[in-house]
C-alpha cells in the first residue's frame, strides 16, 4: 500500500511544473487584433471591392473601343488600386487570424508563413511546449539610408529541433499595442525559463525580405551596426528631413510670390485698356448718309 501511494508521488514529482507568473501576469496572456481595427479594415475592404472587381470590365470597353492608345494613365491607376487592395486584405487577414495565446504550459500561435515583416495570406498554427523552446531572440533591423530609414524589432523562437520560427516586427517609431513583439518575446522566455537573448542591430536589404531571400551568416556579422551608427543614420535622417522641409518651403514661398506677381502684370493692362476704351463709349455713332431718290 505505502508502494502503491509513493508512485504517484515520484510521478508528480517528474512532471514539468509551470513558471511563476510574471508580474501582473495572470498565467495566461491572449493577442490578437481589437475588433475596432477588424471593423474598420471590413468595412474598408468591402467599400473597395465594388470599384476593384469594376476595373476588368473598363478595361474591356476601352479595348473593344479602340482607345487603348489613351490607357497609359488609367494602366497606372489599375495597379495602384490594385496594390491598394492587397495591402488592405493582407491587413484585414492579418488582424482576423493572428494570434498568439501564451498558455501556462505552451505557446499557442496563428503566424503568417512569411520571412520579414510584411505578412502574407497564408497562415499557419503552432502549439510549443515552453521545454522544447531552446532560445528566444530580437534584434533590431535596419531597412534603407540616411533619407528614409526604417528601424523594425523582430523577434523569433528557435526550438530545440532547430525550427525558427518568427513571431513578427513591430516599428520603433510606432509600436503596435495589440502586438508589443519584444515584450511577447520577454514574456516567452521568462515562462521557458530562459534569458532573452538580444542579437543587436542588423543592417538588411528590402528585395531580400519581400522575397523571402535568406542572408549567409558572414553578410549578417559585416552588416551588424552598432549604437553609434543608429544615432549618426538618424541623425543624418533629420538633416535630410530638415533640408526637404526647407526646400518644400521655398518652392512653395517661390509660388506664391510668382503668383502674386503674374497677377499684378494681368492687372495693369487691364486698367489701362479700360481707360483707354472709355472714352471711345462716349463718341456718337457715324450715321450713314440717306438713300438718293431715283428721278424718272
Amino acid at each position: 500500500m505505502t508502494d502503491t501511494a509513493a508512485a504517484p508521488a515520484a510521478t508528480a514529482d517528474t512532471a514539468p511544473a509551470a513558471p511563476p507568473p510574471m508580474p501582473g501576469d495572470d498565467g495566461r496572456t491572449y493577442y490578437s487584433a481589437g475588433g475596432g481595427r477588424k471593423t474598420v479594415l471590413s468595412f474598408l475592404f468591402l467599400l473597395l471591392l465594388p470599384f476593384f472587381i469594376s476595373l476588368p470590365g473598363m478595361f474591356w470597353m476601352r479595348w473593344t473601343n479602340g482607345l487603348m492608345s489613351d490607357n497609359f494613365g488609367f494602366l497606372v491607376m489599375a495597379a495602384a488600386f490594385a496594390g491598394l487592395m492587397l495591402f488592405v486584405l493582407i491587413e484585414l487577414m492579418r488582424s482576423l487570424r493572428l494570434r498568439i495565446d501564451l498558455q501556462p504550459q505552451s505557446v499557442k500561435m496563428n503566424l503568417p508563413l512569411s520571412r520579414g515583416p510584411t505578412p502574407k495570406l497564408r497562415y499557419k498554427a503552432y502549439d510549443i511546449p515552453y521545454d522544447q523552446i531552446h532560445t528566444v531572440e530580437t534584434r533590431r533591423e535596419i531597412y534603407g539610408g540616411s533619407l528614409a530609414p526604417v528601424l523594425l524589432k523582430g523577434a523569433r523562437i528557435i526550438t530545440k529541433d532547430g525550427a525558427t520560427i518568427p513571431l513578427g516586427y513591430v516599428s520603433d517609431a510606432n509600436v503596435d499595442p495589440s502586438f508589443p513583439y519584444p515584450d511577447i518575446a520577454k514574456k516567452i522566455a521568462f515562462r521557458a525559463r530562459l534569458p532573452l537573448i538580444d542579437r543587436g542591430n542588423v543592417r538588411r536589404s528590402v528585395h531580400r525580405k519581400l522575397f523571402g531571400i535568406k542572408t549567409a551568416d558572414a553578410e549578417s556579422v559585416s552588416d551588424i551596426v552598432d549604437e553609434a551608427q543608429i544615432a549618426d543614420l538618424n541623425r543624418n535622417h533629420r538633416n535630410v528631413v530638415l533640408a526637404m522641409i526647407v526646400g518644400m518651403v521655398g518652392l512653395i514661398a517661390i509660388g506664391i510670390i510668382d503668383d502674386m506677381s503674374e497677377e499684378r502684370l494681368s492687372f495693369r493692362p487691364e486698367a489701362t485698356l479700360s481707360d483707354n476704351a472709355a472714352p471711345s463709349k462716349l463718341e456718337t455713332p457715324k450715321k450713314d448718309p440717306p438713300p438718293k431718290k431715283k428721278t424718272n
